[in-house]
């Protein structure tokens, strides 16, 4: 066996040849403190009853998948490329009609005419 030891030799000095782990720097946590023209996004006061404030609704061409071959299946074959929708460009959202898009209910605007 006077390879095993031989072997065990090598190691040895491979390892004293190694250079020393660099010691690592206790690194503070990262604080955010926000400008104060910046505030937080407000969820609307009477959301749309359709998109329920989100301003988006799923596209009805690709059934909200974002392509148009194969929506009743979750994932393509490994074989088969998506042809992404043009509709909705792939992301499987469109902006809601009932809103356009702002989130919040529309109200009706006029005057009722009194007979």
């Amino acid at each position: 066996r006077k390879g095993a030891v031989g072997d065990a030799e090598q190691e040895s000095t491979i390892d004293t040849k190694r250079k020393p782990p660099k010691q690592t720097r206790q690194q503070k946590p990262m604080v955010v403190t926000p400008k104060r023209w910046v505030s937080p996004a407000e969820p609307p006061k009477c959301p749309c009853e359709e998109c329920r404030g989100g301003g988006r609704v799923a596209c009805e061409e690709c059934r909200g998948r974002g392509r148009t071959n194969l929506t009743d299946r979750a994932l393509l074959p490994k074989t088969v490329w998506p042809e992404w929708c043009t509709y909705c460009r792939g992301s499987g959202k469109v902006f809601c009609s009932r809103c356009s898009g702002s989130g919040n209910q529309r109200q009706k605007i006029g005057f009722d005419m009194d007979d």
